[in-house]
């Protein structure tokens, strides 16, 4: 492990006339964007660092988050979104601060056809969290888990993001800028927490603490590791409908370089360690200390998986079933899909493909759960 998987973009920070108040102006700084940082040195570390470092696709990030927010804060009488300049007046107990960040990143690659012409197939998905933080005391207020999936052919298992760059940028800004992307409930939450500082996005908070994996299923999955990523992913996206889904802790740190960057783009700057925030004796100075919510939900999440095979001959037609089991605070959510392939049985190998697309389809709606 070489380095923590993170990409920090700075989106913009909104100030507030009146702190744990009814909120007036809300005003947006420009966004920056950090390095990539990786949980393992892949070969896409470079090559999303510069697909997420694109110019227009910063300028329309910027604009789609705004209209996100402003469609939140429409939500609220007499609660304005606006651009911020550096002449605006800086109150630093009363900033909020948005983070877009990568978690993780998960490319598959599925072998067909024969040894002479083997044709590679999969996705590549892209884990992200959308994280509101009041930067008077680095609270986090707000968190909306999002997945971005691209799928790809070739005939090489050593592709480039690069031919993808333009529908990943497309689906991350497509986050900010459909109306339907959020649920009604974590829609009208991100609503309440830009009317007031004190409210937290959520009633309760939730974290998956620990994803097992049957024995039939260790078996069956090649890469655990990329499977068990995937269903973090998923499963954070699905519970945030109800919950204000906690990120990893080992973010932490690059949580704290993000909002100390967007800051000292007012030319103000941070001293940790304190347990009370206010300026310091350097006017352009204050002291903060990280407050995260504590998860009153700790969730297990359970997969396992199973194929049933029919005959056709020189086909196999297979079906792919998934069940994930959520539990936690004493509830049980089920969810059972399967896929059905069709595969020659000349196919010199089949991998994980099919259980991957399973486990989306187990993991895409808890309403259509059993609990």
């Amino acid at each position: 492990m070489t380095c923590r998987f993170c990409c920090i973009l700075v989106l913009f920070a909104a100030l507030f006339t009146a702190v744990c108040a009814e909120a007036g102006e809300l005003y947006i700084i420009p966004s920056a964007i950090g390095k990539v940082r990786n949980k393992e040195n892949d070969r896409h570390k470079a090559e999303l660092e510069v697909i997420l470092k694109n110019k227009d696709f910063r300028k329309s990030l910027r604009k789609g988050v705004l209209g996100f927010l402003r469609r939140a804060a429409a939500k609220n009488e007499g609660v304005n979104i606006k651009r911020a300049e550096y002449n605006t007046e800086f109150d630093p107990n009363s900033i909020l601060v948005p983070l877009l960040f990568v978690d993780n990143v998960v490319s598959f690659v599925d072998e067909f056809g024969s040894s002479e012409q083997k044709l590679y197939k999969g996705s590549v998905y892209i884990g992200l969290n959308f994280l509101l933080f009041q930067a008077a005391s680095e609270s986090l207020v707000y968190s909306a888990p999002m997945l971005v999936s691209v799928p790809y052919l070739n005939k090489t298992p050593n592709f480039s993001l690069e031919p993808l760059a333009g529908q990943i940028r497309a689906a991350i800004v497509g986050f900010f800028t459909d109306k339907k992307r959020l649920k009604v409930n974590a829609q009208d939450e991100l609503g309440k927490c830009l009317a007031d500082l004190d409210h937290l996005f959520s009633s309760s908070t939730c974290e998956i603490k620990s994803i097992s994996l049957s024995k039939g299923t260790q078996k069956r999955i090649e890469n655990q590791d990329k499977y068990k990523a995937l269903a973090q992913m998923l499963a954070s996206q699905a519970l945030s409908s109800e919950h204000m889904v906690l990120p990893p802790k080992s973010r932490f740190p690059a949580f704290r370089r993000g909002l100390h960057a967007a800051v000292s783009m007012f030319g103000i700057s941070f001293q940790q360690g304190a347990e009370k925030s206010g300026f310091s004796e350097r006017d352009n100075v204050y002291q903060t200390s990280m407050r995260m919510p504590k998860p009153q939900t700790e969730y297990s999440l359970t997969i396992k998986t199973g194929t049933k095979d029919n005959d056709l001959g020189p086909f196999i037609e297979r079906n792919y079933t998934t069940a994930a089991i959520l539990q936690g605070d004493g509830e049980t959510i089920k969810c059972i899909k399967g896929v059905v392939a069709t595969i020659a049985k000349r196919h010199n190998k089949v991998s994980d493909v099919y259980f991957y697309n399973s486990l989306i389809n187990a993991l895409s709606d808890l309403n259509q759960c059993k609990r």
